[in-house]
């Protein structure tokens, strides 16, 4: 037999038709931050004449309550208004880094609010006085605006140009993988510098001892040829700097497939022709790294496992410069041999 409802399961359906019942709540109510107002008090504990140790022991504060709150109206316009003197060139550093580390928390707290905001907090970073000071904690105010350099909403405009800057001061490992994603998400915001950035990219290689900085750079080669388009005129120093970088056991495979991407492209027969040119010219017969780079990358695109069936270069038109290559290191040998 069947159980009849009960009169409470009853009454409990009559109320839900009528939304009588207790709401639940769900995960995004319960996670959502309450709202945080930012007091006269606070701003007022942030002016100059509280002095800088009460001003940065508040900067911390309301650095913790960024990130968990969510600000009222305006509350971030009057916070920059409070401490914004204290990123003046006079000030000491560990002020500047306050209300970078400050500006940091904002952006993360309260990202999706700022809008235009982003905009200006990046025009702070990019115009810093001294401009080769604080490079870090500026840094850290950039990947917390760009996501790592995955969204420069608000910054399409500059950051080709900012890229470009930031490379001549702060080329470091961590700025590099930066780069990274920005090539990878915003390369058609990239384009008119790119030629530019492979240069220096291609210079670090060459000239940096640093294994993390060699291949985090090689690795935004790599995002120039896959996400972009490797500039024809940046193709002569690229092809020199794999063929460089190519003799250093660690990186010898990533920079095969990075030369095996480019092979593969529309420049595929142009960089058989630099690197036979390279074999050929004079300038490079002392250059045994350079010149076993070239030796190996056109032996592997031509003749090896993986060789490339696109390529057309036929062994008439390569051994000439291998032959070429050979001489000139018998007579270097020679005149070696005859000094000794």
């Amino acid at each position: 037999m069947n159980k009849q409802p009960s009169k409470e399961s009853l009454k409990d359906k009559l109320k839900g038709v009528f939304g009588l019942t207790p709401r639940i709540p769900t995960k995004q109510t319960e996670s959502k931050p309450s709202e945080c107002i930012v007091t006269h008090d606070i701003l007022k504990d942030l002016a100059p004449e509280c002095g800088l140790n009460n001003r940065i022991r508040v900067i911390n504060h309301v650095c913790e309550l960024a990130r968990s709150k969510k600000f009222e109206e305006n509350a971030v316009e009057a916070l920059w208004k409070a401490v914004e003197d204290m990123m003046q060139p006079e000030q000491p550093s560990e002020a500047r880094h306050a209300v970078l580390l400050l500006l940091r928390a904002i952006i993360q707290g309260q990202g999706e609010r700022l809008g235009p905001l982003r905009a200006y907090f990046f025009k702070i970073i990019w115009d810093y006085q001294p401009c080769n000071e604080d490079l870090p904690e500026r840094l850290g105010v950039f990947k917390a605006l760009t996501e790592n350099g995955k969204d420069v909403t608000y910054l399409e405009d500059e950051i080709a140009r900012f890229v470009v800057v930031w490379m001549e001061t702060g080329l470091t490992a961590d700025f590099l993988h930066v780069l990274v994603n920005l090539v990878k998400f915003n390369s058609c915001y990239l384009d008119q510098n790119v030629s530019l950035m492979v240069q220096k990219i291609c210079l670090l290689c060459n000239q940096t001892t640093s294994s993390t900085d060699i291949e985090v750079a090689l690795q935004v080669l790599d995002a120039v040829v896959c996400y972009n388009c490797l500039p024809s005129d940046s193709l002569t120093i690229f092809v020199i700097t794999l063929c460089r970088t190519v003799n250093v056991k660690e990186f010898c495979e990533s920079c095969w497939k990075l030369m095996r991407k480019v092979l593969g492209t529309h420049l595929g027969h142009s960089a058989i022709y630099t690197m036979c040119r390279i074999m050929e010219e004079r300038a490079y017969t002392e250059d045994a790294a350079l010149l076993r780079g070239a030796v190996f990358f056109v032996g592997m695109a031509l003749w090896g496992a993986h060789r490339l069936p696109t390529l057309k270069n036929t062994p008439t038109l390569v051994l000439p410069s291998f032959y070429k290559n050979i001489i000139s290191f018998r007579l270097k040998k020679e005149r070696y041999e005859h000094l000794g």
